[in-house]
């Protein structure tokens, strides 16, 4: 495929120890020009022969961990296997994530069960990072770009009359929550036919800070089952995968509520083929999750807590189709079409409490539906030697809809009747343009310039929440702040324009040494950001709020690059680093955007020496200042991290050792939002405190292939 542009990666790097990848024994930290893959991108990918991230899955058992150590990305603290990722200050629903194609909502008013929390690390063969501007074939109903993630794909066999067999086992464990795991998986092939079998479990308990504190509500259960079947012929590639995952139970410190269960199953129908004409991908999928949340293991132990059942139940139910034509020398042109379903119940049955919860059922979304229709057409052009230029226009046709509410009993029947006398069907028309030049004087230096428009419609729990009780608002929000939010029928699609340049200066082949330098600007018109409706006071101070559209804008500028050090007896050793700086203003209220990463920066120092490899990495984070005045977001401060990590892999073996946080440093991440089981200890009393971080770590883990 012809090599493209992409404007703006802001990220060439894979820094964190417990984020880097290897390729055949080889870090591959960013796309260059001319080696196959779109420039721009950030691409991580599994081993060769699609081993598992086994050195990664040793530290963390979140895939959106793997994003980490990318600058502009930061990440939501949320269960631990259910971090939200943000890009430039924009998270959640506002980056489009795509597991093997899949378009996955979050089922929940806490949205504890995210898309990347459906794919365990060890399950992961590449991760595709586009940040900022987006091409509008990779884009669509988001603001901050978009994540693509890739299990392993299938392996055939090398020739007619051959039977290639493959299989692995990986165990790893972590010191700081006293976590477990095991992943297997097997897979017999043909030439021309493929069939695998891959499953997984994970244990954690709580973590303890560097006080050696146990951080309660942190722990997390998971197990997943997954097959997949593919079919070669000449020039295409069908893949069937079909899967289960079921989550006991994963607590969510920063939350009122915990997960209780959460099942899920999914189909994913795939199909690549090469024509004389171009290339064409094709997609269908569907994926069923119910889910439960309620006081905790934990929680329940705390005094007050409030027994609440809530139950979701939601489906996902798609296609996606995309040809590239080659018009002429140089020319490519993609056009394609998507649809997206999905579709919301959501109700806590009744409690033995009084009529504050019973004797009825708590309708919270009835029979919610969100639909879109997009359709978009890029063309990429090679003008000459130097200039490489894209453009692309979309348009996503986003329909919601609800059923009629009700609440516990009548206490709720003025809430319930002005939410029902409203019409809840809502139909938007965004659009999205982009716009993309590359300049190439030399083969030591690049330069981007880019522009692009992105919308996206509100999602279910934005536009329809309703209550506006402190107990039911308190039950919806994603934003571990413990404040209570109300949804709004009225919301504006949001938009966002942003407009960004990129330096990329280098040696001829990109080894020895490189220099990136990212600037960008966003403004959003209509900016999903929330109005105040009444301040609460339960020992700490809380906020009620209600989305509200604003206007809000965001600027930063993201640097990274790497020195090669040595390259002799001692093998290779080359110095990595990245910085980022991003401020966010809401425009309207003239506050500060909410979840906003302080200044920060990563430095690595990576050696690869035949089977070896070993790093030590240093990650620096500033205070945080610039808060969310009116969710009363609390400030943290600047504090370094350091890592160590080492690998040895020989004749099919791979042992993965590494400590995090060595120093047992006592921290608040940025982004980790409050430690709500504390606030509880004081029967809602005390006054409420940032987050603590992990401590020391130890971690370990041994991959077997066979």
């Amino acid at each position: 495929m012809m090599t493209g542009i992409r404007v703006c990666a802001f990220s060439v790097l894979t820094l964190a120890v417990n984020q880097a990848v290897y390729a055949e024994g080889q870090s591959v930290a960013a796309t260059t020009p001319g080696n196959g893959m779109e420039a721009g991108e950030v691409v991580v990918v599994a081993p060769k022969g699609g081993a598992s991230l086994m050195h990664h899955q040793v530290s963390s058992g979140d895939a959106g961990t793997l994003l980490a150590g990318n600058p502009g990305v930061s990440l939501y603290f949320a269960g631990g296997i259910s971090s939200l990722p943000a890009i430039h200050g924009l998270a959640d629903d506002r980056v489009k994530v795509l597991v093997d194609g899949m378009q996955v909502s979050s089922a929940c008013a806490n949205h504890m069960n995210p898309a990347l929390s459906y794919i365990a690390p060890i399950n992961v063969g590449k991760v595709d990072l586009i940040a900022g501007v987006t091409p509008v074939s990779r884009g669509g109903d988001s603001l901050g770009g978009t994540i693509l993630v890739e299990s392993i794909q299938p392996a055939f066999a090398d020739a007619a009359g051959e039977l290639r067999k493959d299989g692995s086992l990986s165990l790893f464990s972590r010191s700081v929550n006293h976590s477990s795991g095991a992943a297997a998986s097997a897979s017999v092939a043909s030439e021309s036919l493929s069939f695998g079998v891959t499953g997984s479990i994970d244990h954690a308990g709580n973590y303890k800070d560097g006080l050696g504190n146990a951080v309660t509500s942190t722990y997390y259960d998971r197990s997943s089952l997954g097959l997949n079947l593919a079919a070669k012929g000449e020039g295409s590639l069908v893949t069937l995968k079909a899967g289960t995952q079921f989550i006991p139970g994963q607590g969510f410190v920063n939350q009122q509520m915990d997960m209780t269960s959460n099942r899920s199953s999914y189909f994913n129908l795939g199909y690549k083929g090469d024509f004389a004409w171009g290339a064409l991908d094709a997609r269908a999928y569907w994926q069923d999750t119910r889910h439960g949340m309620n006081v905790g293991r934990d929680k329940s132990t705390l005094p007050g807590p409030m027994f609440m059942p809530m139950n979701s139940h939601g489906k996902d139910i798609g296609y996606a189709v995309q040809g590239e034509v080659a018009l002429a020398e140089n020319n490519v042109l993609r056009i394609g079409q998507e649809f997206h379903r999905f579709s919301l119940d959501d109700s806590w049955p009744a409690v033995n409490a009084g009529p504050g919860m019973g004797p009825s059922t708590f309708i919270n979304i009835n029979g919610g539906r969100r639909d879109r229709i997009s359709l978009f057409a890029e063309l990429e052009s090679k003008l000459n030697s130097q200039f490489t230029t894209l453009f692309g226009l979309r348009n996503d046709r986003v329909r919601s809809d609800t059923g009629n509410v009700q609440g516990y009993s009548a206490l709720y029947a003025v809430d319930a009747a002005a939410f029902n006398a409203q019409p809840h069907a809502r139909q938007d028309s965004n659009w999205n343009a982009t716009g993309l030049l590359k300049f190439e004087p030399a083969t030591t230096s690049s330069y981007e310039l880019g522009y692009d428009l992105k919308m996206r419609s509100p999602n279910l729990y934005e536009r329809y929440s309703w209550a506006t009780d402190l107990m039911s608002s308190g039950m919806v929000g994603w934003f571990g702040d413990g404040n209570y939010y109300i949804g709004n029928q009225n919301l504006r699609p949001e938009k966002a324009h942003t407009l960004s340049v990129s330096a990329d200066w280098h040696d001829a082949t990109r080894k020895q040494w490189e220099l990136k330098v990212t600037p960008y600007y966003t403004y959003i018109r209509d900016y999903i950001g929330v109005n105040l409706v009444q301040t609460v006071a339960f020992g700490s101070t809380f906020s009620q709020l209600q989305f509200t559209n604003h206007n809000a804008q965001l600027h930063g500028v993201d640097v990274s690059g790497k020195v090669g050090l040595w390259d002799n007896g001692y093998g290779y050793g080359q110095l990595k680093g990245s910085l980022s700086y991003l401020r966010g203003k809401d425009l309207t209220v003239g506050g500060n955007l909410y979840h906003t990463m302080p200044l920060n920066a990563s430095f690595a120092l990576e050696q690869n020496l035949a089977a070896w490899s070993n790093a030590v990495e240093l990650k620096l984070v500033g205070r945080k200042s610039q808060v969310d005045a009116q969710r009363f977001e609390p400030l943290t401060g600047g504090y370094a991290l350091l890592n160590l990590r080492s690998g040895y892999e020989w004749k099919g073996v791979r042992l993965d050792l590494s400590v995090t946080n060595l120093l047992n440093k006592q921290y608040n991440p940025p982004l980790g939002g409050v430690n709500f089981d504390n606030y509880l200890k004081t029967s809602w009393a005390g006054m409420i405190q940032p987050l603590a971080g992990p401590g020391r770590s130890i971690n370990a883990g041994l991959t077997f292939k066979f």
